[in-house]
């Protein structure tokens, strides 16, 4: 009884590492989320959990002799499809390879854990989920290229194109990460707060603020 408890806890410990990574993935909307690393994660600590353990009653008898490695290696080749499955192809762009091969490893992490392979499992889960959160293209631009906080204040003429107009023209100078906050409205005017991120080098804040001002429905900019 406590050996099969153990078993289901390794399937567990696999089903809660998948938590994990597919937790990362569904942040990032991507094709498998939660549920799909949950799955193959736990599905694989099973499978490896049958290759070992599901046939020692046949041990005894003779003229059999059983691999039990057999069962857990179609577990790399067949972790394929689901892959496959994630990755997609719009105008030349491949998408969906990280998480593919996120999937692909997942299942490696499961068999690590209904090995019994607790700590190898664990620290592997940990060490992909910080590659797959900080190794991320933008956050590196982040990092190589120093982005300094902008704010201002803006009074308008309330229009429904206002906030439209002003993100493309913020967007045209290279701010990202447009954010809103209106204090105050009075009447048809509006005061807004306006912040962003932009590049520290080439940003000309003079020629912005003037663009800004040009905007038949702005007032002021501070």
């Amino acid at each position: 009884m406590l050996f099969q408890l153990d078993l289901f806890l390794r399937i567990f410990v696999a089903a809660v590492c998948g938590s994990v990574m597919g937790y990362e993935r569904a942040q990032r909307m991507k094709a498998a989320g939660v549920r799909t690393h949950i799955l193959v994660s736990a599905a694989s600590a099973l499978f490896i959990i049958i290759s070992k353990y599901s046939f020692d009653d046949l041990l005894g008898q003779t003229n059999i002799a059983l691999d039990p490695s057999r069962v857990a290696a179609q577990v790399v080749s067949g972790i394929s499809f689901i892959g496959a499955g994630t990755i997609l192809i719009r105008n030349s762009n491949i998408n969906g390879l990280t998480t593919a091969a996120g999937l692909w490893i997942m299942s490696g992490i499961g068999m690590a854990l209904g090995a019994g392979m607790y700590f190898i499992g664990i620290v592997t889960t940990i060490l992909i989920v910080i590659i797959q959160y900080f190794m991320r293209a933008r956050f590196l631009h982040e990092i190589i290229i120093r982005k300094e906080t902008i704010k201002f204040t803006i009074e308008a003429s309330y229009t429904p194109q206002l906030k439209r107009e002003i993100v493309e023209l913020l967007e045209s100078h290279g701010i990202e990460r447009i954010s809103f906050y209106i204090f105050k409205i009075d009447r048809d005017m509006i005061y807004l707060n306006v912040t962003g991120k932009v590049a520290a080098k080439g940003y000309d804040n003079n020629a912005m603020i003037e663009n800004l001002v040009n905007l038949d429905d702005i007032k002021a900019v501070g």
